[in-house]
């Protein structure tokens, strides 16, 4: 499951062009849209931006900020009550803080979809010779009696930004992306002449297809403010809000590993034992809504969730503290699901808790025994790897680490999935771009389906005569192909999901602050 935050907004639109627009009349467009060529000036000579004001997330009232040094330094942050969420860029890394205060570098398309705001909130789109990238016109059109000019420009190693720029007011009035197989749209409105630059004071943005909208109101606009360059910057680390038992380099939790799951025990504000599943796959801990009823937890909103056939909505609580053997989570903002049923069930009398994810993971190096049902948390102050394992990079993806691999020769990135109890799932778009059917053996319909977060999905399972990841081959190995194209199984980005039944021939260590994942023999 995949919790994604965003402040792009999609409208589904009948365009259909109606006339042509020279090179010539594109830039005096590019110039006309922000208040002529005193306003181009101004833009030229800025040294930053401070915007600051009211923001809904989902109809969550908060606060926010935003500072733009040009070229391309960014810092965004949105406080409300429970939590609070900031992104930004120092010209070089990307970084986040997520809803539990955890700091981590934004990578692969998440970079590129905050890289495409940063160009934007900087006017690179505009002739400032600021950042790389290009500018075209496109069409002029026509939608509801109101005629846009649309402009694509696509930013160096970013997507294409669609821009529709009302023929009337000359104003700038939407933008359009995608961000993998979902549309995304920013809707701008509430001009005003500040200091000769016209500037949107409102903006409402969504993501329809999983119901996700962001409403910013302006209230201040400051130009070249003074800003320390340090705000920039990826922080030395993160608030700690965990306790790890003093003198301990390791501790040693049993767990159950059936039905291609791994369950631990959990108990959750010190009073309430459940049993939960480790899902990497996962961007946040999500817990089941029925076992945690009797705890009357404080809803803080609700934000969409991306599973592996489609999406849902997940209500975000505030939990005093996780206990997960001796270990200690404290202050987690955490989902909330009904999960019943199926592969959703409970351990040796205990209720079904939910899931522990990425908040759980990336605190601490963890070692999975599925043959002796261990689970091995070290200690991450002065933590080294034991010996003998077979390392390999991953980035993240959604906060999901993400590797590199090989199916039959063939590259893409594969997400690592803890909560995936099939194997190797193969995404719809990558199997039907690479012809895989025609290419793999005992291609057949599959007797069950795959399901998480969305729903469940059914398809077709074959063979492929090799996968590698890393350094390591694996050779006639079942994967599964999924009829669906939504969710992460339509994923134009994503390849597929490695799943436990492929990890587990192995020990398999996940260490997120070092970005790798190492595997070893069962005989080490």
């Amino acid at each position: 499951m995949r919790i994604k935050s965003t402040r792009l907004l999609l409208v589904v639109l009948m365009l259909f062009a109606v006339g042509t627009v020279s090179a010539v009349e594109l830039e005096k467009l590019l110039v006309n849209s922000v208040g002529g060529e005193r306003a181009m000036e101004k833009i030229r000579r800025t040294k930053s931006y401070h915007v600051s004001g009211s923001v809904l997330l989902n109809g969550m009232p908060g606060r926010f900020v935003e500072h733009v040094v040009p070229p391309d330094r960014y810092y965004m942050e949105m406080r409300f009550e429970q939590f609070n969420m900031i992104q930004a860029y120092d010209g070089h890394i990307a970084w986040q803080n997520d809803l539990n205060g955890q700091v981590s570098l934004i990578e692969g398309q998440e970079e590129k979809e905050l890289l495409k705001n940063i160009y934007l909130a900087s006017y690179a789109y505009l002739p400032t010779e600021f950042l790389p990238g290009t500018v075209s016109f496109l069409r002029t059109l026509s939608e509801n009696g109101r005629c846009f000019h649309e402009v694509a420009f696509t930013p160096l190693e970013a997507d294409t930004i669609f821009l529709y720029f009302d023929s009337a007011s000359g104003l700038l009035d939407r933008t359009v992306s995608r961000m993998d197989n979902l549309t995304v749209t920013n809707q701008l409105s509430g001009y005003r002449n500040n200091d000769g630059i016209l500037y949107p004071f409102h903006s409402m943005a969504s993501v329809a297809e999983v119901g996700l909208s962001v409403e910013v109101t302006v209230e201040q606009l400051e130009f070249d403010r003074e800003i320390e360059p340090t705000l920039f910057a990826l922080p030395a680390g993160s608030n700690t809000d965990f306790h790890f038992p003093v003198g301990s380099d390791k501790l040693d939790i049993p767990v159950t590993y059936r039905r291609g799951h791994i369950r631990l025990p959990v108990t959750i504000n010190g009073l309430k034992k459940v049993w939960m599943i480790l899902d990497s796959g996962s961007s946040h801990s999500i817990l089941n809504r029925s076992a945690i009823a009797d705890l009357e937890l404080a809803q803080v909103t609700t934000l969409p969730a991306i599973g592996v056939s489609g999406y849902a909505d997940v209500a975000l609580v505030a939990t005093d503290s996780l206990n997960i053997g001796d270990l200690t989570l404290y202050d987690q903002v955490a989902g909330s699901l009904p999960l019943e049923g199926g592969v959703w069930q409970g351990e040796q009398g205990l209720d079904f808790g939910g899931i522990l994810g990425y908040d759980f993971l990336s605190r601490f190096p963890i070692l999975i025994d599925y043959q002796n049902s261990i689970l091995t948390v070290f200690n991450p102050d002065g933590f080294e790897a034991p010996p003998g394992g077979r390392a390999m990079d991953f980035f993240l993806t959604m906060q999901v680490p993400t590797v590199e691999a090989e199916l039959i020769g063939i590259k893409g990135d594969f997400i690592v999935d803890l909560g995936n109890a099939f194997g190797l799932v193969v995404h719809h778009r990558f199997a039907r771009d690479n012809s895989l059917a025609e290419q793999l053996s005992d291609v057949r319909d599959n007797p069950t389906s795959i399901g998480g977060i969305g729903g469940a999905v059914g398809g077709r399972s074959a063979y492929a005569a090799t996968f590698k990841m890393g350094d390591i081959l694996l050779q006639s190995i079942r994967v599964l192909l999924p009829d669906s194209a939504a969710g992460l199984a339509g994923s134009e980005r994503l390849a597929g999901n490695v799943g436990n039944l492929v990890l587990e021939n192995f020990r398999v260590l996940f260490d997120y602050s070092r970005r790798r994942l190492i595997l070893y023999d069962m005989s080490r």
